[in-house]
């Protein structure tokens, strides 16, 4: 039976979140190599940049381009058997959901499919294709995160949604995961240990540019958390995330001696 003493901090399950253009991807990129990209959203040139900037082997950085559920279901099954990399990126959730949906769509269209105006369009039945692709992604995905010890980064994209309580009336106003159905997305972030909700701290100036910067603790509005002795706001800028903030932080946490309380 394992205790606490067995476990690895730096071994993670995070998910990424924020709204694009935020840095996700390329602060993902700045984990430990090799990595494998599950790539939906199809935008791995935007990562040739940080790359080069930050030194990047190029030949460490392996992806596939996606679109359905089949084919990455397969690689996930492939990877819990063998698995080289280090760092596992999906990216992104959203484009995953969609994809299922889609794929769905697709096989229900030749069958004769519920449509408007010839474009196959998606019923309450086909939200339960997405859920299940999604619960299988997780649980592929924790079975390779615990067996092979590697890292496993979500990337989501999100929306301002409102939420009222129908006891007192009052509205409640936060950014949420996107995936075409609400609930599919709110139970994923339970299944991390490290959510980063990723933004820019003030409005884009031409001359020095963003400053991009992510969160570590729930703000209310934007959800997140962390098990690692991090600030609770990141302001990264162009910098490397993992070289400069994750990696001091595990070490501190292995080095720390255990005491009573925090």
């Amino acid at each position: 039976m394992p205790t606490l003493e067995s476990v690895n901090p730096e071994t993670m399950f995070a998910m990424f979140k924020g709204e694009p253009g935020t840095r996700k991807s390329t602060q993902a990129l700045s984990y430990p190599l090799p990595q494998y990209w599950f790539s939906w959203d199809r935008k791995m040139q935007g990562l040739i940049l940080p790359m080069r900037a930050w030194g990047i082997d190029p030949k460490q950085v392996e992806y596939e381009d996606y679109d359905n559920w089949d084919k990455p279901r397969q690689k996930l099954e492939q990877l819990y058997v063998n698995c080289k990399y280090k760092t596992i990126i999906v990216d992104s959730l959203t484009s995953m959901a969609d994809q299922s949906i889609r794929q769905v769509l697709k096989i229900k269209g030749t069958g004769g499919g519920k449509k408007i105006g010839n474009i196959s369009v998606a019923g309450i039945e086909d939200f339960n294709a997405e859920s299940a692709a999604l619960q299988d992604l997780v649980s592929l995905l924790k079975d390779i995160n615990n067996y092979h010890k590697c890292t496993v980064i979500l990337i989501a994209h999100v929306i301002q949604a409102e939420y009222k309580n129908t006891v007192t009336q009052e509205t409640h106003v936060s950014r949420t995961i996107v995936t075409a159905a609400k609930k599919n997305a709110a139970k994923i972030p339970g299944y991390c240990s490290e959510v980063y909700h990723f933004n820019i701290k003030k409005g884009f100036d031409a001359s020095a540019g963003g400053e991009y910067s992510l969160l570590t603790e729930h703000t209310g509005d934007d959800f997140a958390r962390t098990a690692l002795e991090l600030p609770r706001e990141i302001v990264f800028k162009n910098k490397p995330l993992y070289e400069g903030w994750i990696r001091p932080a595990i070490d501190k946490l292995k080095e720390k001696p255990l005491v009573s309380g925090f």
